[in-house]
């Protein structure tokens, strides 16, 4: 009977645990430890050089800190141009990572010294890491933008870049400053922006896509309607809060998830193309949808540029990096 990856890795993981074998990641000198988000405290024996991150944002946060010669994976993600800021970094690293996940094949191929995972990983799938003798930081999945800054501290942490993070946190900050001094001056009525998304329980309070609208001075319909980040927007309750436009994601040719057709087909309901808002449906990109990393200072001024025109230039958008 043929086994599956995940329980051949369990079999390894059990097996370098408990005979005694040499783990990945064997600690020489006095090394460093690192707090991660969940509160562990975790033991980097040596800088790391071998790298591991387990998702696209984790490896555009590990890019801003160190080099690409220290990733020894990159995901799916990570090389389309249309919603990446690391594509030309990444597109001749030889492991990919697919859009599931980091695998454990991927793992013991690579011989990791850190790897770097989110709040959002299986526990089961970190404690497998660990067995390996790997030290496994993990970061918040951001809501926030004070998360992100905690994020890339965290990761500037553990690859012993401190000063690294620190500057990309001064160019966040930059980039904010200029933001809200900008918006500050504009004095007209907050547009309501209602987000399509085939993430249907994305988007409400407590998802960074929010958080990011209220940094652009644009309420959220989801919120004004009473919902939340992980619930469900009804057709009706988005017509009740009557937003004055619905912003959609860009046509990529990279779309293998049906994300154009599931907007076509919302856009094609007749109680949503009779809205104030249809007259007014606004193309955003992915990467300013879904933006999880340092680099969400531009997504927020791309959205305020969605909403208000062009009010911010964005001729140098790019990868915000500390080095």
């Amino acid at each position: 009977m043929k086994m599956t990856g995940f329980y051949l890795a369990l079999l390894f993981a059990a097996a370098l645990s408990g005979c005694g074998m040499k783990s990945m990641a064997p600690s020489t000198g006095k090394g460093y430890v690192v707090k991660d988000a969940t509160g562990q405290e975790v033991k980097i024996p040596k800088k790391p050089e071998r790298i591991l991150g387990n998702s696209a944002s984790i490896d555009t946060m590990l890019l801003s800190v160190v080099t690409k010669d220290k990733l020894l994976a990159a995901t799916e993600a990570d090389r389309d141009p249309a919603i990446s800021y690391i594509s030309k970094e990444t597109k001749d690293i030889p492991l990919t990572v697919p859009l599931v996940g980091l695998s454990m094949e991927i793992v013991t191929k690579a011989k990791p010294d850190l790897i770097v995972a989110s709040t959002y990983t299986k526990p089961n799938e970190l404690d497998m890491y660990r067995n390996l003798g790997i030290p496994v930081v993990v970061i918040d999945g951001p809501r926030s933008i004070q998360q992100v800054k905690d994020d890339v501290r965290i990761i500037a942490s553990a690859v012993d870049e401190k000063e690294r993070g620190e500057n990309v946190i001064k160019k966040m900050d930059a980039h904010l400053s200029e933001i809200d001094r900008r918006l500050s001056e504009i004095k007209e009525k907050k547009p309501v922006v209602y987000l399509v998304s085939q993430m249907t329980r994305y988007g409400g309070p407590g998802s960074m896509f929010n958080e990011l609208l209220n940094r652009a001075r644009i309420d959220n319909a989801i919120a004004l309607a009473g919902g939340v980040n992980g619930q469900a927007t009804s057709t009706e309750l988005v017509i009740k809060t009557d937003p004055d436009m619905l912003f959609v994601s860009t046509d990529r040719t990279s779309d293998t998830t049906g994300a154009s057709k599931y907007r076509d087909d919302f856009l094609a309901n007749p109680a949503i193309a009779n809205m104030r808002a249809a007259k007014h449906v606004i193309p955003v990109e992915d990467r300013y949808i879904y933006s999880a990393t340092q680099n969400c200072v531009w997504a927020v001024k791309g959205l305020a540029n969605a909403a208000y025109g062009p009010i911010f230039d964005m001729s140098r958008e790019g990868q915000i990096r500390g080095y």
